[in-house]
């Protein structure tokens, strides 16, 4: 581990697009779903766990590019915090209600996201390896 300090936390090039793009999008996603009447209108029509998984699947994709070290863990606690935070949100509106099985959806996109990218990364770090010898 020596030398690990030196390393950035933040990925400077990706950081500085991913994680604006993460806020816009996070705002964008608590502003259409607390609109009254459009967030069961797309609920209806797409699934309301299958909007959480891609939503926050996305998010934590966005999180995880941007992060140097441990990406998978900050962006799993990161994208817990958002999701906590959406609901939370919800619960001031009269038309909307926290509930707790949309949380585990995201927290659940997380887990399944950073897993994925791990994996994905680690094949591509042997797939370089392995063509440049």
């Amino acid at each position: 581990m020596e030398g690990y300090d030196r390393i950035p936390f933040w990925r400077p090039g990706m950081a500085r697009i991913c994680l604006p793009a993460a806020g816009l999008f996070f705002l964008a996603l608590v502003t259409v779903g607390n609109l009254p009447g459009l967030a069961s209108d797309m609920s209806d029509a797409f699934g309301d766990k299958r909007l959480h998984l891609a939503a926050y699947a996305f998010l934590t994709g966005l999180i995880y590019l941007s992060v140097n070290r441990r990406p998978g863990l900050t962006a799993l606690l990161a994208v817990s915090a958002l999701g906590a935070l959406d609901e939370s949100i919800q619960s001031f509106f009269p038309y909307r209600q926290a509930d707790f099985l949309d949380l585990l959806a995201d927290i659940s996109a997380a887990g399944a996201t950073v897993i994925s990218l791990h994996i994905g990364t680690a094949a591509f770090g042997s797939f370089r390896a392995v063509t440049k010898s």
